[in-house]
């Protein structure tokens, strides 16, 4: 284990002196308070005649889509890129299989620091939202709910990015796999909103998680074949992702 976190630390310090990332993220959080200036501009129009907590309450959640179906998507492919492909194409990940850690190891903790980073990505756009719901007089409506749906949808996003690490295995150079993975992403989110038939079995439908848990109350015998379906996703794409990432020579 503790060669695990040291290099999954290692990853995350990789991540980190990337300053891409940090420039993404400040650009979703400014796409986020943006829509929460809505307010200002509605009450512009109306001479102050619409309230400002029926424009902004529960701010987070209206974003939630642009966010979950969006930025962390794409946040997750750069990021899987730049610890996989990238690292392969140019041979650098020769240092890190020279260290006393297994390849099973390494792989987990490169895919671990994508999540990591999504998750962080997640908690500050939730941060800054309701900071700006709350500063601009939307009050406290919906903020725990939010929460809880930030959270949940946590679940989701860690499967996707094994799906993500899984076409890192598959691509040879970085703008190439980048490509594949987006192409890949796109198409499984157009099949399953455009085909029902086949919308419950992709697991892209799901990235919205917590609309089965707090908006639609289901119950729980229900949603188990669902937690499955995605538990069994994660399970194929984290080990064939494994494994095919054994196989590679470095």
């Amino acid at each position: 284990m503790e060669q695990f976190l040291a290099n999954l630390s290692n990853e995350l310090f990789k991540l980190r002196k990337r300053k891409k990332y940090l420039v993404f993220l400040i650009l979703g959080c400014v796409v986020c308070v943006v829509s929460a200036l809505r307010v200002l501009l509605v009450n512009f129009l109306t001479d102050g005649g619409v309230d400002p907590e029926a424009v902004l309450g529960n701010l987070m959640s209206s974003n939630l889509t642009f966010v979950l179906l969006i930025f962390l998507p794409l946040m997750a492919v750069m990021a899987a890129s730049d610890l996989f492909v990238s690292e392969q194409a140019d041979h650098t990940i020769r240092f890190a299989l020279m260290r006393p850690v297994g390849k099973g190891k390494l792989f987990f903790s490169k895919a671990l620091a994508v999540f990591v980073l999504c998750a962080v990505d997640l908690g500050v756009m939730y941060l800054v939202t309701t900071l700006a719901q709350v500063v601009l007089g939307g009050g406290t409506a919906g903020i725990l709910t939010s929460l809880g749906a930030c959270l949940l949808d946590l679940v989701p996003l860690a499967v996707l990015i094994l799906f993500f690490c899984l076409l890192n295995q598959v691509g040879r150079g970085s703008g190439l796999t980048v490509l594949l993975c987006l192409v890949c992403y796109i198409g499984l989110l157009v099949l399953g909103t455009y085909l029902p038939a086949v919308g419950g079995l992709v697991f892209t439908g799901y990235l919205r998680w917590h609309n089965l848990w707090i908006g639609i109350t289901l119950p729980f015998f229900s949603l188990l074949p669902r937690i499955g379906l995605l538990a069994g996703y994660g399970l194929v794409f984290g080990c064939g992702g494994y494994w095919l990432f054994d196989r590679k020579e470095a």
